[in-house]
């Protein structure tokens, strides 16, 4: 294959942090003027304190100087996302809502510990030969498999288009089509094969395919009734457009202040609550909100120490529901209290748990970036680890973002993506 040749323009770094302190500044309002209004009940508060408000963002402008602004690598991008969408409404939450300093310092020694095991020597991974056919077997069997079993089933008495009614449907075809196997199998299609391919089609200029992955994306959708499968493709053509032509990563900021100041707007000018809801309360607070949640929970209460799952056989659970059922409990809300690593980490073994979680991640970023060394662009790299990515730094449990969420998936594919040989490089 021949080396994508663009020209890649040079954009200064004072974007990057115009646009990093602009989205805190549109958070912040969001908080005050619609997330502490609206939802105040669920206990988002508004406790304005000096101190803890200028140490965030002290915090933060620390973490903007250390963070890339330009794209070299796939854990450049991860790292800004998780700093954008995470940690800037987790500093927020401190410094408005007088969260509480232990934790957040306990929270901060995981991110640090990433921050410095994401970077040093590559790690030399073996390179497999007939590696690029046997990403084509697992893409276009995957999605064959799954799209032949929607069908099988009876999925198409589900089949739904409208956004409003999603959640009508969700749950029936649910128990219709994950079934065993297949659970993780649909997850795997619709959040790592569907994108992967599609970034193939678009590297390799096949619109014809892309347009077809795009399609099985609308498919795929109207029947499983989850709105992010409509927002995958989307994100995989932003990035080939944007990151083609520019490795500059004041991107990232950017495009998640403009979401946030046109959900504001929705909001304050026409009082529309779902979409403001959905976007900033959901995405960027209710982590944030959780991850003090849990370490409020557990700093009282037992460690899990993995007895949810790989220590079940030798450790006993010490509860009598999940750990994402207990806390939805404890917060009031009776639903499904998912939250990243960085709060199941404390979950499991406290700062022992920080530590080890800080770590992994932090080495899982270094074999994200040694396996993209090599074979394709590095944002068909990031098109690949985007969508587990974001899982595993947002709401799930790293055994589970590894496993049920596909992220272990996406490093198996970015492994047999490399070339077969170390100095064939697509940059």
């Amino acid at each position: 294959m021949k080396p994508l040749k663009t020209k890649i323009k040079i954009v200064q770094p004072y974007w990057f942090v115009f646009f990093a302190i602009f989205l805190r500044c549109s958070l912040e309002l969001a908080y005050v003027g619609f997330v502490v209004p609206v939802f105040g009940y669920e206990n988002y508060l508004f406790k304005f304190d000096l101190l803890n408000y200028i140490e965030s963002w002290v915090i933060y402008f620390y973490l903007i100087y250390v963070s890339p602004k330009i794209l070299i690598k796939p854990s450049d991008y991860l790292i800004n996302f998780w700093l954008f969408s995470f940690l800037c409404p987790l500093l927020i939450f401190y410094g408005l809502a007088y969260a509480d300093r232990e934790n957040l310092y306990i929270i901060l020694i995981s991110v640090f510990l990433i921050y410095v095991f994401r970077h040093g020597k590559p790690i030399n991974i073996v390179y497999i030969s007939l590696g690029w056919n046997i990403v084509n077997v697992i893409l276009f069997s995957g999605i064959i498999v799954v799209t032949v079993w929607m069908l099988a089933v009876g999925g198409l008495r589900y089949f739904n288009l409208d956004l409003t009614l999603v959640y009508d449907f969700r749950d029936d075809v649910g128990d219709l089509i994950d079934q065993g196997f297949m659970s993780y199998l649909n997850v795997w299609v619709t959040k790592i094969f569907g994108p992967v391919l599609l970034a193939l089609a678009l590297w390799r200029k096949n619109y014809l395919l892309a347009g077809l992955v795009f399609g099985l994306h609308i498919f795929w959708f109207g029947i499983s009734s989850h709105k992010a499968v409509l927002f995958y493709p989307i994100l995989i053509v932003f990035l080939w457009v944007w990151f083609r032509k520019t490795r500059a990563l004041f991107i990232v900021p950017a495009s998640m202040s403009l979401g946030v100041v046109i959900s504001i707007l929705l909001y304050f000018i026409h009082e529309e609550i779902l979409v403001s809801s959905m976007f900033i309360r959901r995405v960027f607070f209710v982590p944030a909100k959780l991850t003090f949640d849990y370490y409020e929970f557990f700093s009282v209460n037992p460690f899990v120490y993995w007895s949810n799952s790989i220590t079940s056989y030798f450790i006993n659970y010490p509860y009598t529901t999940s750990p994402a059922l207990l806390i939805g409990d404890y917060v009031g809300t009776g639903g499904w209290a998912n939250n990243s690593f960085l709060a199941t980490g404390y979950m499991h073994a406290g700062i022992f748990g920080v530590l080890i979680y800080g770590i992994l991640v932090g080495l899982l970023f270094r074999l994200v970036d040694s396996l993209a060394r090599n074979g394709v662009p590095v944002w068909v790299a990031i098109a690949t680890m985007i969508v587990p990515s974001q899982v595993l730094l947002t709401s799930a449990d790293l055994p589970t973002a590894l496993l049920s969420h596909g992220f272990g998936m996406s490093l198996l594919i970015l492994f047999f993506l490399r070339s077969a040989h170390p100095n064939s490089t697509h940059k």
